[in-house]
């Protein structure tokens, strides 16, 4: 089973308190991510060569379009995540603001006392009623740049001038463009390939050393884009499966799930219509359990709670 507890929408992008049952394959996305284990199973993360364990003192943090998983450690229970996804535009502007680069030196991000109080910070201004957007995106400001920091091996963060982001080669920007363009349709990587005029090989060469991914990745990550877009906005799930290609709606919710680690479905209603109540169960006072209780069955038969922490 997999939970969506919070969701926040901002200025900044996204911030979702989620629970995972399951692995989440290899995937790359065009947000950074910072993601902080809460509790539940012990898990791991890959990025490239490194091993990411998160624990109450490692978080793991992944730039734009860099590649990476998500794996259980213990066959029993689920696994407690705080995942912020950062929108590269106000990651550009923070970085113009403030003259410095806003990207992790490395995955490993150790969590001291200053990142996690931020970190519990965001928590309650996401669950508090009286919390503004602007409050939240301002304390997740403080939360980036405290992982960042910590994250650092050594040396001072290249300055603005020295670019925030990846310089893409002109034929790779062409190739993403087209999967945006076409991600409902049926196609290949050699025909995507093929229309930038790069051969398969020099296309597969372009990912890896720029983007440090493949194209079956990225296309994945543009697929999953495009899907978290069209369920946010209202679409039906049957609708988006087969608008996206997927043959059965179970295919398009496994595929979902492989890569957010919650189904479309919880997703969508954690977007629409976030439940007031906590982790324990009891609520706030003045607030009812019911709409916990009353949530619907989920697409492949879960029922699936959406509850405030």
């Amino acid at each position: 089973m997999q939970e969506a507890y919070a969701l926040h929408e901002g200025a900044f992008g996204t911030a979702i308190v989620l629970e995972a049952s399951a692995n989440l394959v290899s995937h790359a996305h065009s947000e950074t991510q910072l993601a902080l284990w809460l509790g539940g199973a012990r898990a791991c993360a890959h990025v490239g060569a490194q091993t990411v364990p998160y624990s109450e003192s490692v978080a793991l943090g992944v730039n734009a379009f860099e590649a990476h998983d998500m794996v259980r450690l213990d066959d029993n229970g689920s696994s407690l995540f705080i995942v912020f996804m950062i929108k590269k535009e106000w990651l550009d502007e923070l970085g113009q603001a403030k003259d410095r680069s806003f990207r992790f030196p490395s995955p490993r991000v150790p969590i001291g006392d200053a990142l996690r109080r931020s970190c519990w910070r965001v928590l309650d201004l996401m669950i508090s009623a009286g919390s503004g957007r602007d409050q939240v995106d301002k304390e997740v400001e403080r939360l980036l740049e405290a992982a960042i920091a910590a994250s650092r091996t050594g040396g001072e963060a290249p300055s603005v001038a020295a670019g925030i982001g990846v310089t893409l080669d002109h034929r790779l920007r062409a190739a993403i463009a087209h999967m945006r363009a076409h991600v409902s349709e049926k196609t290949t990587i050699d025909e995507i390939a093929a229309k930038v005029g790069l051969s398969r090989a020099h296309f597969f060469a372009l990912f890896r050393d720029q983007l440090h991914t493949t194209p079956q990745v990225f296309w994945s990550g543009v697929r999953v884009e495009e899907a978290m877009r069209r369920v946010s906005e209202g679409g039906e799930l049957t609708d988006v499966a087969l608008d996206l290609g997927f043959s059965a709606p179970g295919n398009f919710s496994r595929f979902f799930k492989e890569h957010t680690g919650i189904s479309p479905s919880i997703f969508k209603r954690a977007t629409r219509a976030p439940s007031p109540v906590t982790v324990t169960g009891i609520p706030r006072e003045g607030q009812s359990l019911s709409p916990s209780v009353d949530a619907p069955e989920d697409d492949e038969g879960e029922r699936g709670h959406i509850r405030g922490i």
